[in-house]
């Protein structure tokens, strides 16, 4: 499962995840708690847990199933000079 901004769960929906937007701090930890036994993965974007995050990693250290806090992926683009340029990178062509 995925919880985060549209942008970061639309990502993880590409690849399969189920996803929810959210971006309110106390919504994304009552999500969190009502869906972990459901999930064998919860990632979660950083920009959405700002002030939770000892919560968080509370959480992550009682229950099963992993729960990774994540920079969203797409950010690599963002920065790029140019989407080609990085993904001939990330794919060692030169």
């Amino acid at each position: 499962m995925a919880i985060g901004s549209e942008r970061f769960v639309t990502f993880f929906r590409l690849l399969g995840f189920v996803g929810i937007e959210n971006e309110d701090k106390n919504e994304v930890l009552n999500q969190i708690r009502s869906k972990i036994s459901s999930y064998g993965l919860i990632v979660i974007d950083r920009s959405v847990i700002n002030g939770i995050e000892k919560e968080i990693d509370e959480l992550s250290m009682k229950v099963e199933p992993p729960i990774l806090v994540l920079d969203p992926p797409y950010r690599v683009f963002e920065t790029a000079a140019s989407v080609e340029s990085e993904v001939k990178k990330v794919m060692k062509v030169f």
